[in-house]
């Protein structure tokens, strides 16, 4: 266990069929796998791929029906548990546990992200969630779902008056769930999310189609020698062209303001459209 932290967390399912101590034991088992796919998981995608995250099973104390985990993560990077919250935050932390709760049975059609850390989830509804980027990646994500359905929603479905309760390693309660809101944690549908990501960067190009009579038809070619299609939004630009007050050649190369559009489907490649903002200034004039 070099160079890991050790955090400890309890969840603990409280119904009338818990009362004596006893659970499923299928329930339980599935609830104990998912649990270790979700923390692995969501490990994997907030820290990267080489991080690593195990997971221990410790006997269960007193209480209607108790299991204790203990896991040892890599120090560097963020705590999934936090993230997903089976383990407290600082301040008014936003969770995967808490979205949910705002979500309900909203679903979600897109994903927009932007650069300031925090992304905004479109609902079915025609209104907007915004979440930080980390919580609403994993919110949006199905084996994350597929897993809290197991450990949240399946142990109390057909139960009354029940709630699912997570504490941290000296008892206090980090997060209450009840019966009701238990359903909300259900998985979602394969590819039903979009993530879209715009980006706008200050780039020098080289025109190689352009179009005097419309803002499509142009294309560029970048600094990695990739062409690409690009709408024309430079109004400015688009009359100094009719003008001819601009010339065109090969090796002429213009600083843009280029915005990229990134629409990624889940379980798809993903999809970029273009957009020339502004032609700054030819390089060399």
């Amino acid at each position: 266990m070099d160079n890991k932290s050790k955090y400890a967390f309890q969840i603990s399912y409280d119904t009338l069929e818990t009362a004596n101590h006893t659970i499923d034991a299928e329930k339980l088992g599935e609830a104990i796998v998912s649990m270790s796919k979700v923390l692995k998981n969501a490990n994997k995608l907030i820290n990267g791929e080489e991080s690593e995250l195990s997971l221990e099973v410790k006997a269960h104390t007193e209480g209607s029906f108790v299991v204790e985990f203990v896991s040892y993560l890599s120090s560097v990077g963020v705590n999934p548990m936090s993230i997903l919250g089976f383990m407290g935050t600082t301040g008014a932390g936003v969770t995967v546990i808490s979205a949910l709760k705002q979500l309900k049975s909203r679903k979600i059609r897109i994903v927009e992200q932007s650069s300031d850390g925090m992304s905004v989830l479109k609902l079915s509804d025609d209104t907007d969630l915004t979440l930080p980027s980390q919580v609403a990646e994993l919110v949006a994500n199905k084996h994350v779902r597929d897993s809290l359905d197991t450990i949240i929603k399946a142990p109390l479905e057909g139960s009354t008056a029940a709630k699912f309760v997570i504490k941290d390693d000296q008892g206090a309660e980090v997060n209450i769930i009840t019966d009701e809101e238990a359903k909300d944690f259900k998985t979602i549908a394969q590819n039903v999310v979009e993530e879209v990501t715009e980006v706008t960067e200050r780039k020098e190009v080289y025109f190689t189609k352009v179009n005097f009579e419309s803002s499509t038809g142009w294309q560029v070619r970048l600094p990695d020698d990739s062409l690409v299609a690009v709408a024309m939004k430079d109004e400015a630009f688009k009359e100094r062209v009719n003008k001819r007050d601009e010339k065109f050649s090969k090796t002429a190369l213009f600083s843009v303001r280029l915005k990229t559009i990134k629409t990624h489907r889940y379980g798809t490649s993903p999809t970029y459209k273009r957009e020339l903002l502004e032609v700054v200034r030819q390089r060399g004039n």
